[in-house]
Parts: structure tokens; C-alpha cells; sequence
């Protein structure tokens, strides 16, 4: 039978609201003892149901609802989870998916705990899926503890719905359990593990395929799916680059053919880059990429990749932090500021804001009038405005002048709940340079 806990008069608002998450202290008892990630009902102070999720004692998010069905009577069970990721991945097919998208997004897709990337993968001439999965709570962590029977059951299901073209031999599973905020929920941070393999592809060293930001077609990036940040390759952008690319397309269409330069600032495998290099050279443009990171590993991948497309490509290996007075001033068409997030905690907030500050003052430096600054943010804790601040005070450093012309933001396949503004992360705002 399902542990049921009780919150304490009052306290159900937010949880009626649709909000998944229940704190320690709005529950009427400790729920010391509870197995972590073992299921649990909600109910009001009353006893009238509220939620079935599962429930964490060391956690201080307590509970985290995955139905407000009470029909939903075992919502940790695989059938239950793979047809919410059955229903995620119908939504990434409407939206025009065609390559690689995150498929789970935890709370947003109303599966709290999961990060989930799909790829689609290419080497020697054939293709493949990869899943690349992140359990990041106990609840999930127990849930998916046989994980290779749960992606075999998911692989399945896909095919016979028509959203995967691919059987389970022609698939790989990697978990990628390395990442610290397990520890908040008590849980060991473990290295990247490759579950499911596929034999003939190597996984560290493989070309994903995505949508093409400027067309139809399918861009190829190389990367690392074995042991890459994050699940080895970042997603989140791919709205903001198809939003940026189509605008350098059109200020491109009433440019004299010359060689473009961008700048491509914490680039990680130059997606940004390659997607620009691919939309410019399309109409007939020659493109240099100056590629600037801290990861060698990273800056050759990009490298490859952007001279995949047809770009002249230039290397950085250089500190953000620090390193920037080394770049030209006034010298770039496009400069893309696309950092890792700056604030990782609510005390990180004053030295992170500084840092966006300063990135984006060197951002505004290094380009040319008549030219373009993307600036982009994934820190969650950064309120929008705040960081709107930091671009303002940043332009008013360099230029009298600056117009912002596009604002971004998330894309379907890391879609956004209102009842859960926790889960609104990224903002990307371009300005033109006059």
C-alpha cells in the first residue's frame, strides 16, 4: 500500500495550483523514515487527495508530484513514466523536430527528476538513436534503477507509435549520473555509464544531427556522447539560434559579398558557429569563426565542425574571465556571448551578475558598427530583468546606439510550465549596432 503524508493546514495552495513541489516543513508530520524515492499520496489536512508522486526524508524538497490524477495509481511504474515520455515525444514531432531534442525535461513534462536527450547519430554511413539520461533525484533514480529493461520497453512503444524509426540493436543508452545536484538528494555522483552500446559507432567521437536553423536540411555536429558536459551536447539553444540565424540571413541578403567574422564566445562545440557559418555561406557569404573556450577538447570539436559548414575557423583557448583583452576591438560582424551559467546558487547572484556585466562589455567592444551582440543566459536564479540590466549597462559602455532586436527564450522540446516559473532558465537577446 502507498505511503500517504498529509500537509499542514494551509499549505496547499501551491500544490492545487499545479505546482509539483511540497517542502519538508509544509508536511503535518516528519517524514523521517520514508524510503527515499519510494511512492507517496498527498493528501490536504483533510485527507482529500492532492497528488501521487514520491517522496524524499533528506531532500528538502520533500515530495514531487508526478499526477494529479487519482486514477494514476502507480505513477512510478515504467508504463506509467514511458507514456509520459510517449506524449513528450509527440509534442518535439509536432513542433518539427526532425534530428536531436531533449525528449524529458523533468518537472516541465510533468517528470520531475528526469533529463532526457534524444540523438540522432550518424557514423560510417548509418544511423542510430542515442538516449542520454539524467536521474536526478532519488524518486527517478529508484524508478529507473533497471534502466536498460525501461529504454528496451520505451524503444518499443516509439516504433509502434511511429516516433522512432529505430529497433533497440539500433540504439544506446548512456546515463549520465555525473552531475552534483544528486547530492542534494543524497545520492552518489557516479561516472558517465554507457548502459545499452552500439556496436560499429563510437561514442565518443560521433556526429549528432540536428535541424538546420537556416533551412531544411540536417546540420551534423560532432561531439562526444560518452563523456561530454551535460549529456554532450547543449540543446537548450536550439530556438534562440534558429530565431538569431534567420535574422543574420536577412541583414546578410543587403550586405556587399565580403568575408563575415563572428565570434563565438564559451562555444563548447561551436553550435552557434556551425549554424551560422552553414546560413552565410548558403548565400554565398565567405565566413570566419574565431572560436573562443577554455576546453581544448571542446575547441577542436568545434573546430571540425564549423569547418564541416565551409568556415575559415580561428582558435581561442582562453578564459573568459580573463582572457578577452586579447581580442581586437570593433572587429566582428556577429559576437555570440553564450556563456555556462554564471550563478549556480543564490549566493553566486552578485559575483554572476558582474560576470554577465563583464562578458557583455567585451561583447559590445570587440563588434563592428552595424553589426550584432547575442547575449544569452542560462542561469535561472538571474531574473530577467537583471540581466536586461547587465546588457544595458554593458552598451552604454561601448555605444551610444544599440537597438534590441529579437528576444528568445525556450524552445518546445525544453518546454515551460506557468505554474512552474522555476522552470524558465534561459533568456537571449540580440542588439544591432548602429
Amino acid at each position: 500500500m502507498m505511503t500517504v503524508w498529509r500537509l499542514r493546514p494551509g499549505a496547499d495552495k501551491r500544490i492545487r495550483s499545479g505546482h509539483p513541489w511540497v517542502f519538508s516543513n509544509e508536511l503535518s508530520v516528519s517524514p523521517k523514515g520514508h524510503a527515499p524515492g519510494a511512492p507517496v499520496e498527498l493528501q490536504d489536512a483533510k485527507g482529500q487527495f492532492l497528488a501521487r508522486g514520491y517522496g524524499n526524508p533528506h531532500s528538502l524538497i520533500a515530495f514531487r508530484a508526478l499526477s494529479f490524477n487519482n486514477q494514476d495509481e502507480a505513477p512510478t511504474g515504467f508504463e506509467f513514466l514511458q507514456n509520459k515520455i510517449l506524449n513528450s515525444w509527440q509534442i518535439r514531432k509536432v513542433a518539427g523536430f526532425r534530428g536531436s531534442f531533449r525528449l524529458a525535461f523533468g518537472e516541465s513534462d510533468y517528470i520531475p527528476g528526469l533529463v532526457l536527450d534524444y540523438y540522432l547519430v550518424e557514423q560510417n554511413g548509418k544511423r542510430a538513436q542515442v538516449f542520454a539520461a539524467q536521474l536526478v533525484t532519488a524518486g527517478m533514480n529508484e524508478a529507473l534503477k533497471n534502466a536498460e529493461d525501461f529504454f528496451k520497453g520505451l524503444v518499443t512503444r516509439a516504433q509502434e507509435r511511429g516516433l522512432s524509426l529505430f529497433s533497440w540493436e539500433q540504439t544506446a543508452v548512456v546515463l549520465r549520473n555525473d552531475v552534483n545536484i544528486r547530492k542534494l538528494e543524497g545520492l552518489q555522483v557516479e561516472a558517465p555509464k554507457v548502459i545499452k552500446d552500439l556496436p560499429g559507432f563510437n561514442l565518443a567521437d560521433i556526429e549528432i544531427l540536428l535541424n538546420g536553423a537556416g533551412d531544411e536540411g540536417l546540420v551534423s555536429m560532432s561531439c562526444d556522447l560518452a563523456e561530454g558536459q551535460k549529456t554532450g551536447f547543449f540543446l537548450d539553444q536550439t530556438h534562440n539560434i534558429y530565431l538569431a540565424v534567420n535574422l543574420f540571413k536577412n541583414w546578410a541578403k543587403i550586405q556587399e559579398k565580403r568575408k563575415i567574422r563572428v565570434l563565438d564566445l564559451c562555444c563548447y562545440v561551436g553550435h552557434w558557429s556551425t549554424q551560422i557559418t552553414r546560413a552565410l555561406k548558403s548565400l554565398g557569404f565567405e565566413v570566419e569563426i574565431s572560436l573562443v573556450d577554455i576546453s581544448k577538447t571542446a575547441l577542436a570539436y568545434a573546430k571540425k565542425n564549423a569547418e564541416r559548414e565551409g568556415a575559415e575557423v580561428l582558435v581561442h583557448e582562453l578564459d573568459v574571465s580573463e582572457g578577452l583583452t586579447q581580442l581586437p576591438s570593433a572587429h566582428y560582424d556577429i559576437v555570440i556571448a553564450d556563456p555556462p551559467a554564471f550563478i549556480k546558487s543564490k549566493k553566486d547572484i552578485p559575483i554572476g551578475k558582474h560576470a554577465y556585466l563583464k562578458m557583455n562589455t567585451h561583447a559590445f567592444r570587440m563588434v563592428k558598427k552595424n553589426g550584432f551582440v547575442a547575449s544569452c543566459s542560462c542561469s535561472g536564479l538571474l531574473e530577467e530583468e537583471e540581466f536586461r540590466d547587465a546588457i544595458r549597462k554593458a552598451s552604454l559602455r561601448n555605444f551610444s546606439e544599440v537597438r534590441s532586436v529579437l528576444r528568445g527564450g525556450h524552445a518546445a522540446d525544453h518546454p515551460t510550465l506557468m505554474q512552474f516559473p522555476e522552470g524558465f532558465y534561459l533568456k537571449m537577446y540580440v542588439h544591432y549596432i548602429l
